[in-house]
């Protein structure tokens, strides 16, 4: 199963706290459950890029009080990623802006 987010199919969303960065670039939406998003319940708080998740540092992240804010709490923020392995900043950029024009999440502003 997936998630699409304007053309892109990322993971299914996964409880952040129980996530294992992956060992590849990509885009990540951190994620809040709301059972008013169709056709699935989870709304964007935030997109990001990085060429390797697996050391991007989501404990320490500048705008994790925002997620958790916004989310009501640690235990309640999702993950979800699309994966870009061999792909430039530039183009993981692009995508992110993208995303985040399309959305416009509160994390991001």
């Amino acid at each position: 199963m997936s998630i699409n987010f304007s053309s892109y199919a990322f993971s299914e969303p996964i409880l952040l706290i129980n996530w294992e960065p992956p060992y590849k670039a990509g885009i990540y939406a951190i994620l809040k459950y709301a059972s008013s998003c169709k056709p699935k319940p989870y709304r964007s708080l935030y997109f990001g890029q990085s060429s390797n998740m697996s050391e991007r540092g989501f404990s320490n992240h500048h705008a994790r009080d925002c997620w958790i804010r916004n989310a009501g709490g640690e235990n309640q923020l999702y993950i979800a990623t699309y994966l870009m392995p061999n792909s430039t900043d530039q183009e993981r950029i692009k995508v992110e802006a993208k995303l985040i024009a399309d959305y416009q999440p509160v994390c991001n502003q």
